[in-house]
């Protein structure tokens, strides 16, 4: 079987044909569900080639340690919340994701791989209330910023300074797509230890990147810069996080581009 799958991928309108059926992944000894739709071609390949979300699943593996409570900020399909969720053991693991049908669909991928985590389907913001939620044929690339081609949604959003106090996580996993500009100003961070942060300043401008990092910066936290690549930022407390051997990569290859 194998066999003829690889010769079929040789022949381009067999190989559209496999790429369409194919809907799990495996990314080390994780399986991740992505039908398309909703997932767009170009994720699909991203995972096909395991690079999605590469940068981050390896981080999250060696910063999250057993006991851990890790607060998951913009989950996507799931494999950061699983992966963060096995690092931690018995650690609580909660995840936010505000797109309704990719919320379902990493419910399902933390069943399939028998997790433990919570999935909120919210956005993450500044305050609390009903908010605009631009939503992208990419999914990866929506945000609570309206982008051309998007679709604008209501929905429920949480606010971050209240999710830390509820939560007190250890660790803090951030990719929200521009929204990391405003989420840790005034947070109380005192119980985070470390965080993963993808900063967008395709989004929100370079000074708006920079503001992230001031605001951490305020909160204690020091740029880990040996671990960082690209847009994905390492911070901790106690510069302990320096001592982990980087992840060689060219840099985050997850394709956020329309199809």
């Amino acid at each position: 079987m194998a066999g003829w799958r690889n010769w079929a991928l040789r022949v381009p309108i067999l190989r559209t044909w496999l790429e369409s059926r194919e809907r799990e992944f495996s990314l080390g000894d994780i399986i991740i569900e992505a039908p398309r739709p909703p997932v767009s071609k170009s994720l699909r390949k991203s995972l096909r080639k395991k690079e999605y979300e590469a940068p981050e699943l390896n981080l999250v593996c060696r910063l999250v340690r057993p006991g851990n409570t890790v607060l998951d900020l913009g989950s996507g399909l799931g494999l950061i919340a699983i992966a963060a969720a096995r690092s931690s053991g018995n650690g609580r693991v909660v995840g936010y994701e505000a797109d309704p049908v990719i919320a379902r669909l990493a419910e399902k991928n933390i069943r399939r791989n028998g997790a433990r985590v919570e999935i909120r389907n919210k956005a993450i913001a500044r305050e609390k209330g009903v908010c605009e939620f631009h939503v992208r044929s990419v999914f990866a690339a929506s945000s609570l910023f309206p982008l051309k081609g998007s679709k604008k949604i209501l929905i429920e959003a949480d606010a971050s300074r209240d999710v830390v106090n509820e939560i007190q996580p250890d660790v803090i996993i951030c990719d929200t797509e521009g929204s990391e500009k405003e989420l840790f100003s005034g947070a109380n961070l005192s119980s985070v230890q470390r965080l993963v942060v993808e900063v967008h300043p395709q989004v929100i401008g370079l000074l708006g990147a920079l503001k992230c990092v001031r605001d951490l910066a305020a909160a204690g936290f020091s740029l880990v810069e040996s671990l960082s690549i690209g847009q994905v930022l390492v911070f901790d407390r106690d510069g302990s996080s320096a001592s982990i051997e980087p992840f060689h990569s060219k840099g985050k290859t997850d394709e956020k581009a329309p199809t």
